[in-house]
């Protein structure tokens, strides 16, 4: 782009500003953190200062989308404030859509981050944001989170609810990354309800369709924590320590470091041979989890 005329130059500054941002969304669905938060550096006075406010909460909201990336999805405070302050700047905009999508980050976030009640109210707005413009692929995902925040607030009914609504839509779409997801929340409220054999069925159904993707989604937990359990209370140990070593694959978003090196030390103790304080240790770990709220 050439340099601005007089006459024109707001408007030449907020196209500028919109073709960063565009950069920095492509960098962010490629995975490129770094080239994305070296863009940002390179335009984050700009983008203050001459960009629109949808574009600054628009900035706002991808510069805490890397945050969660880079962290694995273990966000920071800091990464909720910029979520924050993205939803603050995008108020009262006509855009329902991509004010929606704002929202829905700020969810996201605190799902991860553990503030499930504030993410089930946030989850919910950016529901009601999204419907009224008819867009079925961000409801599906506004769902999908709100769903998790009800499991892991350990409300069986209302993570039903949302997760049947995920199903059914997603189904819809095609989306199989959510279908999983639904799936998963549905094998933990059967689990919950002592439905072990539907618990396990659609559990497993859940980790063939994430493991069928060309990039697997990285939430095996929330399947693999049901199956776990049930083969505990089977007490068959070595199908649990099979479950288990599956929440320590790279591919997948870590669990906080006391659950993870409680697993590690329940599988490590099973490979020396040591299956009775294996077996122990991972009750144990079952136990972190549920007070940890992923179970």
């Amino acid at each position: 782009m050439g340099e601005p005329g007089k006459a024109g130059a707001a408007d030449w500054w907020e196209e500028k500003v919109q073709i960063q941002l565009e950069r920095m969304h492509l960098f962010y669905w490629q995975g490129m953190v770094g080239e994305m938060r070296e863009l940002a550096g390179q335009y984050r006075t700009v983008i203050a200062e001459r960009g629109a406010a949808m574009q600054r909460a628009k900035f706002l909201k991808t510069m805490a989308l890397s945050m969660l990336m880079e962290s694995r999805f273990r966000p920071s405070q800091e990464c909720v404030e910029l979520a924050e302050r993205a939803v603050a700047e995008c108020e009262g905009a006509n855009n329902l859509s991509e004010a929606g999508h704002i929202n829905f980050v700020l969810g996201l976030i605190e799902v991860c981050h553990g503030d499930f009640d504030d993410a089930v109210k946030q989850c919910g707005r950016a529901l009601a944001m999204v419907e009224r413009v008819g867009d079925l692929v961000l409801q599906s995902r506004r769902l999908t989170y709100r769903a998790v925040a009800y499991r892991r607030l350990g409300d069986v009914a209302r993570c039903r609810t949302e997760a049947e609504k995920t199903c059914e839509l997603a189904t819809k779409l095609g989306m199989v990354e959510y279908i999983a997801m639904a799936k998963a929340n549905l094998a933990w409220v059967a689990w919950r309800q002592e439905n072990y054999a539907e618990a396990e069925k659609i559990a497993t159904k859940a980790l063939d369709l994430w493991h069928g993707m060309d990039d697997p989604y990285g939430f095996d937990w929330m399947a693999l924590w049901p199956l776990i359990a049930i083969a505990l209370h089977r007490q068959d140990s070595s199908a649990a320590i099979g479950f288990a070593r599956g929440l320590l694959a790279e591919n997948q978003h870590p669990l906080p470091e006391t659950l993870l090196n409680a697993i590690r030390k329940a599988c490590d103790e099973w490979q020396n041979g040591a299956e009775e304080n294996a077996t122990a240790d991972l009750i144990s770990a079952m136990g972190l989890a549920r007070e940890l709220s992923y179970l």
